[in-house]
């Protein structure tokens, strides 16, 4: 996938996200924080979805008979888009006139006044969705198998986005909120358990599969 499109993506919500900005009040309104509350959904789901879809190629799932290559573009869409919307999230605090989000505190974990451990465990998620996004736009400089490993940072990144979300999302008790990430680590973990047991599962069902239809 071209980096043109998020990239159009990220300007597209820096200016929403200043214009929100400026039709809000000085010292008070909720439209910067509601961007940031907004875009941080947005690229946890896209997150999930990526790191869900990344695994499904692995074990060679697909919900039709649809390409394997569907997928694997489907992989390659939501983690740069989860990438524009991590860059929506976190420019919306560093304009929002209340929490005061300072720009070290965007690339430094915990040196945010605002839940300074929460906050950093979702500044190194970011780092490592940079780091594995950047690894694999230069994939062709590595070898397969160091470039292999480094792309295992996506599950740690997924589950810091995971407690990040949870624990200092002011939204995390909503009910709405409580079924989004039960829903999405549920459907991780079953997927997690047939990525670690391997295919012969995935083969053993779609044969069972067959002899039943």
């Amino acid at each position: 996938m071209s980096w043109k499109i998020p990239a159009a993506l990220m300007l597209m919500l820096a200016v929403a996200i200043v214009a929100a900005r400026l039709a809000q009040g000085p010292e008070s309104g909720t439209a910067t924080w509601d961007a940031s509350r907004s875009a941080g959904f947005a690229a946890y789901l896209l997150l999930w979805a990526s790191v869900v879809t990344g695994m499904s190629i692995h074990l060679r799932l697909r919900p039709t008979s649809s390409p394997l290559t569907y997928i694997l573009e489907a992989h390659r869409i939501t983690s740069t888009l989860g990438l524009s919307f991590v860059f929506a999230h976190v420019f919306s605090l560093l304009l929002d006139p209340v929490v005061h989000f300072k720009i070290a505190d965007a690339f430094i974990p915990f040196s945010s006044d605002f839940r300074p451990i929460q906050v950093g465990l979702g500044t190194i998620s970011q780092w490592l969705l940079v780091l594995v996004l950047a690894t694999t736009a230069f994939s062709g400089r590595f070898s397969y198998g160091l470039w292999r490993k480094l792309h295992y940072l996506s599950f740690p990144c997924y589950l810091l986005a995971l407690v990040h979300g949870i624990t200092s999302g002011t939204d995390s008790a909503a009910p709405f909120a409580l079924i989004i990430y039960a829903s999405t680590s549920a459907v991780v973990a079953a997927v997690g358990v047939l990525r670690v047991a391997g295919r012969g599962w995935v083969r053993a069902a779609e044969a069972a599969g067959l002899q039943s239809s």
